[in-house]
């Protein structure tokens, strides 16, 4: 048997077996046998570790991996929450963790050509963080998958992409990530306008941070014209929501003091 063939074989091998267990519990032959969360606990961990084995027997099978830390991930669910009756919280958060690692044993394998396996394995580990604090901070659930996903694309930044590390691009979706985050927990503990503002402001932070990064190989200077729109828009939402006189009166100050900006430097340059 050709080893590129090994683990589609241990694949298949895995699937029957389950599904003539499933069959044979719903036929009535094993319903007790079927009904124990201990036996599904094992054959689930057996079947991950055999996709494990089947990558360990070839290394070109990266995808046997994913599909291992998936049933690992389901039979460590089961163990936990169905034998050893730990929290559900708990048990869900550990699935997304087995997925997690499997990625990042994917990244690991090529850390220059499987950079994206982060992208998978940190959401992942996010959602499983979002899980474990639904019980004690709901409100909080979203800010925390955001924060979550936001870090995995500033640490991107930090890894080698394509042969390049300090990818500029991966800035955008980690400072849009933070402020929706931010959004979020000022529109939960603040205000609504508050939050509606933190995004615009986050997002023009970012597009300010890409600009005082130009340099002659990064050609960044076109980023200070989303970052002074975004800027003055959120400017405009934290000073007017829900105040109507500053409202009226936002658009004629900023008419004025951009008028009075353009008459100094064109006074500046005569001179």
């Amino acid at each position: 048997m050709r080893r590129t063939r090994w683990a589609e074989v241990v694949g298949a091998v895995v699937l029957i077996a389950v599904g003539l267990i499933l069959l044979l519990g719903y036929a009535g032959v094993l319903p007790e046998l079927t009904s124990i969360p201990l036996v599904w606990a094992i054959l689930l961990l057996g079947g991950g570790l055999a996709f494990v084995v089947g990558f360990l027997w070839d290394r070109e099978q990266w995808w046997a991996l994913i599909v291992g830390g998936a049933l690992a991930g389901v039979g460590v669910t089961v163990l936990v929450g169905g034998v050893l009756h730990a929290p559900g919280t708990l048990a869900a958060a550990l699935l997304f963790v087995c997925v997690a690692a499997s990625f990042a044993w994917i990244y690991l394998l090529n850390r220059r050509e499987n950079w994206w396996a982060l992208i998978p394995g940190g959401g992942a580990l996010a959602l499983g963080l979002v899980i474990l604090l639904s019980g004690v901070a709901a409100a909080l659930g979203g800010a925390v998958l955001f924060l979550g996903l936001g870090a995995v694309f500033v640490a991107l930044y930090f890894v080698e992409i394509g042969g390049q590390r300090h990818n500029w691009w991966t800035l955008i979706p980690a400072g849009a990530l933070f402020s929706l985050a931010a959004a979020v927990i000022l529109s939960e503990y603040v205000s609504g306008a508050l939050g509606g503002a933190a995004l615009f402001l986050g997002l023009g932070v970012t597009f300010g941070a890409l600009y005082l990064l130009r340099s002659p190989t990064r050609p960044l200077g076109w980023a200070w014209i989303p970052a002074v729109s975004l800027l003055g828009f959120g400017l405009f939402v934290f000073v007017v929501a829900g105040a109507p006189l500053a409202a009226r009166l936002f658009w004629p100050l900023a008419l004025v003091i951009g008028g009075l900006v353009l008459l100094f430097v064109t006074l500046m340059r005569r001179s």
